[in-house]
């Protein structure tokens, strides 16, 4: 008897309307496009990548060619250095090529870098940056080696930057030297030989250092952690090979570990160092201009942090940090948020007394791996990337005694990522061929003086493949090996 009731009444209601009345249309705006990017090319983490290619980024709005300018946008080659090109806006603008007027360097890892003020015609800015990076080819050699000279430095010489230094197109070197306190330069003459050093001060124990421009004047600075002093140097370059003095910035205790990444996304380079006595991360903000805020203090989720590398492990863009602990032998994946902060993502074991870190795509799959130096174990160890920023369980390669220094590059031109190991007790320098799968093989071995201390693996003579800088801190020297082609 209700349902009848509330029946009739409905229908009335109906029959009461006029003739001429219609249902009214409810406007709902549409929601817009978030402004990100969509894709690019070549894609994160890529190998092999043609030297002279071409840089393509996509969006899901037209972007404002006038936010495409440095620093919001640049090019950093590892060796290169800042790479100067031309820009063009198609699909009205929601495609940007960037085409660069000269090749990268034969085997580096290129940073492509987005900074958040990326904006759309209509004001929507990316909110965070966005970078990635991915590996120059190098040409095949013939995997035989000449020593083609000795140089020396200061004294104690450990870590080399092997970049660009006077932007003449040819790779030079800079040596920190620990004992000595300062930064032995090197200049190429463009066929692989090396002029005598000069010398520019910096602090005690000064190890690992890296290059950027800091200040984005166009010419390439160093920053130069001094491992007794608890801080880290900055060296801005004039542009032919010589530095201003040194501006220091304290961070934790026994600085041994330093890596250089936009952690905020402004544009800007910053600096991260991992404290071994203080157990944490050290993290200089750029002010904009190359000087650098105070410390900010962080855990590196580890204990006793002694090396530190940037690379996006998670895909998205930003650039996390990948830590060793020298006490706790883990490895350990801090997430960047792109506004300056690190979450904790994942940490594993990796090995014995890991004292360097390095990152790179060792299977092919577009993920950044990880590789560790193990000095306690006598071997290198390597974890896969699951392709979350999780890591797979280590695989290792034996060396000899006290490895304390690693890298990836392509040796023999195959487009996979091979690897060195430096042995410091054991006096070697140890090289291994990658199958592409991330398994390793022994290459061959090139014997130190008297410590394996590190290595740069770079093209040095312009041939297009990568030659081997090593050097032996015990020795006093640094060794200059040419592949053969």
């Amino acid at each position: 008897m209700i349902k009848s009731l509330v029946a009739l009444i409905a229908m009335t209601a109906v029959l009461a309307l006029p003739a001429q009345a219609t249902v009214q249309q409810v406007h709902i705006p549409p929601v817009p496009l978030p402004f990100k990017v969509v894709s690019v090319d070549p894609p994160l983490n890529a190998l092999n990548v043609s030297r002279t290619t071409s840089i393509t980024m996509r969006f899901t709005l037209p972007v404002d060619p006038l936010s495409f300018s440095t620093p919001d946008f640049h090019v950093f080659g590892r060796w290169s250095t800042m790479t100067l090109g031309s820009l063009t806006f198609r699909e009205g603008g929601r495609t940007v090529v960037f085409t660069p007027d000269s090749p990268f360097a034969a085997g580096e890892n290129v940073l492509v870098s987005l900074s958040r003020h990326v904006r759309t015609r209509g004001g929507l800015t990316l909110g965070k940056g966005f970078s990635w990076s991915f590996w120059s080819a190098s040409q095949p050699g013939n995997g035989t080696y000449n020593l083609s000279q000795t140089l020396v430095p200061g004294d104690v010489p450990y870590g080399a930057w092997g970049g660009d230094l006077d932007l003449d197109g040819d790779l030079d070197l800079s040596v920190p030297n620990e004992h000595s306190a300062d930064v032995s330069v090197f200049l190429n003459d463009g066929t692989g030989t090396f002029s005598a050093p000069q010398s520019f001060g910096v602090g005690v124990n000064c190890s690992p250092n890296e290059a950027a421009d800091f200040d984005f004047d166009g010419k390439v600075d160093l920053a130069v952690a001094n491992i007794v002093d608890g801080d880290v140097s900055v060296l801005f370059g004039n542009g032919d090979g010589t530095f201003q003095s040194q501006q220091r910035y304290d961070v934790g205790d026994q600085p041994r570990g330093l890596t250089l990444l936009d952690a905020d996304g402004d544009g800007y380079m910053d600096i991260v160092t991992a404290n071994r006595n203080t157990s944490d991360l050290s993290l200089l903000m750029n002010n904009g201009n190359g000087t650098f805020a105070p410390e900010v203090r962080f855990p590196g989720g580890v204990q006793n942090e002694t090396g530190v590398v940037a690379g996006d492990m998670d895909g998205d863009g930003i650039l996390d940090l990948v830590t060793i602990g020298y006490v706790n032998d883990r490895v350990s994946v801090r997430r960047g948020d792109g506004n300056g902060g690190f979450s904790y993502l994942y940490t594993r074991f990796i090995g014995n007394g890991p004292w360097m870190v390095v990152v790179g795509d060792l299977n092919g799959d577009g993920h950044n791996d990880v590789g560790a130096a193990l000095s306690a174990d006598g071997r290198a160890g390597m974890c896969l990337n699951a392709g979350d920023g999780t890591l797979l369980p280590p695989t290792t390669v034996s060396v000899t005694t006290f490895p304390l220094a690693i890298d990836f590059g392509d040796l023999n031109g195959d487009g996979s990522l091979d690897l060195s190991v430096s042995t410091y007790a054991g006096g070697n320098f140890h090289f291994f061929y990658n199958d592409g799968t991330g398994a390793m093989t022994n290459a061959f071995t090139f014997p130190a003086w008297t410590a394996g201390s590190c290595t740069v693996l770079h093209d040095i003579d312009g041939d297009g493949d990568v030659d081997i800088t090593a050097t032996d801190e015990l020795a006093d020297r640094v060794f200059i090996y040419k592949q053969n082609p």
